[in-house]
């Protein structure tokens, strides 16, 4: 049975700067236990010891273990969107894709370099019911679709392009991190995945013209 969204949100966003150190404090517990004991290990009284929190401090904002783990990946996401952002503002006024594509890939390598074992945990123990993508996740999506869509070449349906490469870079990455996170750090990783996607964004002419009818 799938799990309510209601039951993985918070019960309510902090407003004072206390209730915002004390929910900080809940997640870093949660991220620390989650990479030394999985999720097995992870209880909302062992977050709340290990945040120096009550655990009725902990139920104030999050009705469970889960919500708090929707919460980190919410923040993760916004953090994505935010460096992607900031990056992107940096790129030369007429970038090539190679350029385009090698920012956005770094910037995803570059968040999952920050506590890999966190990735990891996410991706492999969490039940399957409380893993879902959030809002936030597709905005990249659609800026990225935006920047990229002048550089398309032969692609009859670039929205479904963009969102192959989304799944594609992530599953890619997170096994990456799960099964060797060496290779984050490996130079060679960023221009491989730029190389396949520039490959599949420009493509022959000829290309296009096996499938008519996704032009029309």
């Amino acid at each position: 049975m799938s799990r309510n969204r209601s039951t993985i949100n918070p019960r309510k966003t902090p407003a004072q700067a206390r209730s915002r150190v004390t929910v900080d404090a809940i997640i870093q517990a949660a991220t620390y236990i989650l990479t030394e004991a999985g999720w097995e290990g992870l209880t909302t009284n062992a977050i709340a010891e290990r945040a120096g929190v009550n655990i009725g401090s902990l139920y104030r904002f999050f009705p469970n273990k889960e919500s708090v783990i929707a919460e980190l990946q919410r923040r993760h996401a916004v953090a994505t969107h935010t460096e992607l952002h900031k990056a992107l503002r940096l790129l030369p006024e007429q970038p090539s894709l190679r350029e385009a594509l090698t920012l956005i890939i770094e910037v995803i390598i570059n968040e999952h370099r920050v506590a890999p074992a966190v990735h990891k945990a996410i991706t492999e123990e969490l039940p399957r019911t409380i893993r879902h993508v959030p809002e936030e996740k597709e905005l990249p999506r659609r800026q990225i679709l935006e920047f990229l869509k002048p550089f398309m070449r032969n692609v009859p349906e670039p929205d479904i392009a963009i969102y192959m490469i989304g799944v594609a870079v992530h599953a890619i990455i997170h096994d990456i991190t799960a099964d060797r996170p060496e290779l984050l750090n490996h130079p060679a990783l960023v221009s491989e995945l730029v190389i396949l996607f520039e490959n599949f964004l420009c493509r022959p002419a000829e290309t296009s013209a096996l499938f008519p009818e996704m032009t029309q």
